[in-house]
């Protein structure tokens, strides 16, 4: 039977009154790294082209869905595409993104960009054209968790403190905000932009692999990896690498080298997820009891309400570090030493 009249409005009122109010959401896009992660995708998504290792775009669709209890719903989605087929077709990674956006559930708080998708198409900013959803791109969440690291480990170490990929957006960050704490820099990289930023901070600069062997800290902040030897790192020396693909190209490494996750990020409380999320935690690196800080950054702007990215284009806006930093602390995000999935300690690492 249907009820109505005054009483049955005072009594969905009430209902309303008890009713949870929903969570907000955010999207944090990804892609393939390898073909056997396309075959991944193909079995997630019931596509036999990508699971028989075709070549095609593919669709974008949902790898997993996460929740942060009581505060988010993330909900990663994945271009079943590699990153030279992104870096090749730009305007068509452009559009699968915008596809992707538009096949998450309900409506969407922020938009974090993941692994190259941070760097094809503007960084960001094409993508943020076409949607009417605020894009980050992880840069400041990746800058902060690089710099908590990086600290940790120069108390252990101490000298100067390399910074590789010192023209990119996390590098620069990076040596401004190491510059600002009053330690010493040596950035790597060349060009007569760069060497300019440089005086302005007062950081040294020297070609990449000169840099890297001029100090046991060394930060990997390159958009692309692969670009390093091994051999040219000092022996008893730690790499904070945040490049994907990793900053060593492949080789031995000199004796006692220890390279660390430099955007490790300590599992967020009451952060679940279901059996494709331990799939995704697993093949993205993360391992099971932490996450990299790029998938927090549009988690954090959700939970925030926050409309205006942290991290878009380029360069980061002035502030917007520090704007990072408060609010991972205010929702106890702490940045974590750790040799591929499990927790470094201190005294795994050289001494002075």
């Amino acid at each position: 039977m249907l009820l109505s009249g005054p009483k049955a409005t005072a009594r969905r009122l009430r209902e309303g009154l008890h009713k949870k109010p929903s969570l907000p959401r955010f999207v944090f896009l990804v892609h393939a790294l390898t073909p056997a992660h396309k075959r991944i995708l193909g079995a997630r998504f019931s596509d036999p082209e990508l699971m028989a290792g075709g070549k095609g775009w593919g669709v974008p669709g949902r790898l997993c869905r996460i929740v942060v209890e009581g505060l988010a719903i993330g909900e990663v989605i994945s271009l079943p595409l590699l990153p030279e087929e992104l870096l090749t077709d730009q305007e068509g990674a452009l559009g699968r993104m915008e596809d992707g956006i538009r096949r998450a559930e309900g409506p969407v708080a922020a938009v974090g960009l993941g692994s190259v998708l941070a760097v094809v198409a503007g960084r960001g900013e094409a993508l943020a054209e076409r949607v009417n959803v605020p894009i980050t791109t992880g840069a400041a969440a990746t800058a902060w968790a690089a710099l908590g690291n990086t600290l940790r480990v120069h108390e252990r170490l101490g000298g100067p403190i390399v910074v590789l990929g010192a023209s990119g957006t996390v590098g620069d960050a990076l040596v401004e905000a190491l510059r600002g704490l009053g330690h010493e820099v040596i950035a790597g990289g060349t060009g007569k932009a760069l060497e300019r930023r440089c005086k302005t901070l007062g950081a040294t600069l020297l070609p990449e692999e000169e840099a890297a062997a001029s100090a046991r800290v060394v930060v990997g902040a390159a958009t692309t990896g692969g670009t390093l030897a091994p051999e040219h790192l000092q022996p008893h020396s730690v790499l904070i690498d945040v490049a994907l693909p990793p900053t060593l190209k492949r080789g031995p490494l000199p004796p006692g080298v220890v390279i660390l996750a430099g955007e490790a990020v300590d599992l967020p409380r009451g952060w679940t997820r279901g059996l494709w999320g331990q799939l995704y935690h697993l093949f993205a690196g993360y391992g099971p009891q932490q996450i990299f800080a790029c998938l927090a950054e549009p988690m954090v702007m959700a939970i925030q309400g926050r409309t205006t990215p942290f991290a878009l284009g380029r360069r980061l806006k002035p502030g917007a570090l520090a704007e990072f930093t408060e609010a991972a602390r205010e929702l106890g995000l702490t940045p974590r030493l750790a040799r591929g999935w499990r927790e470094a300690r201190l005294d795994e690492l050289p001494r002075r």
